[in-house]
């Protein structure tokens, strides 16, 4: 099967909305008017979009208990998509660290290090659950997550080069 080259798909698929019209949305989409109208929405539902990520907390813990690799990135993957949008900022840091590190992992063929990803899990939990200290902390420990999976991969590296 032979793969397509962008500018055989963009042929193949031709835009839906002329330039001037793909223009005007996009313009309609960035305006100040548009943004505050999305802010207010997201603000109205963000209790209802925390008690989400609480429930894929709840989910991801649950997967590693089982030890179920997959449904624990495919779980942090969800956290990290909505946690920001529901003001847990930290949290989706936190989930973006082990998504990264189980990701690299897995296209390796490799087991996840369970120290490396029960830090990471149990950072999450705090961080969804407790906002204050997520407020106050969630940047530092996301930082500390973050260098501890770029040192556990550069020592995958080294290993797999010998």
């Amino acid at each position: 099967m032979r793969k397509h080259s962008t500018v055989e798909i963009i042929r193949e698929y031709p835009p839906l909305l002329s330039k001037a019209r793909s223009r005007q949305a996009m313009n309609m989409l960035r305006s100040p008017e548009t943004i505050s109208k999305a802010s207010r929405i997201i603000a109205l539902k963000s209790t209802e979009l925390r008690g989400a990520v609480l429930e894929l907390v709840a989910r991801v813990e649950d997967a590693a208990r089982a030890g179920d690799w997959a449904l624990v990135y495919e779980t942090t993957h969800e956290i990290r998509g909505l946690a920001g949008t529901a003001g847990l900022t930290a949290t989706g840091r936190i989930a973006n660290g082990l998504c990264h590190y189980l990701d690299t992992v897995a296209r390796l063929k490799l087991k996840p290090d369970v120290a490396v990803a029960s830090l990471h899990l149990d950072a999450i939990v705090r961080s969804a659950r407790t906002e204050g200290e997520a407020a106050q902390h969630g940047d530092a420990v996301a930082q500390e997550l973050a260098a501890l999976v770029v040192r556990k991969l550069a020592e995958i590296k080294v290993s797999a080069t010998g």
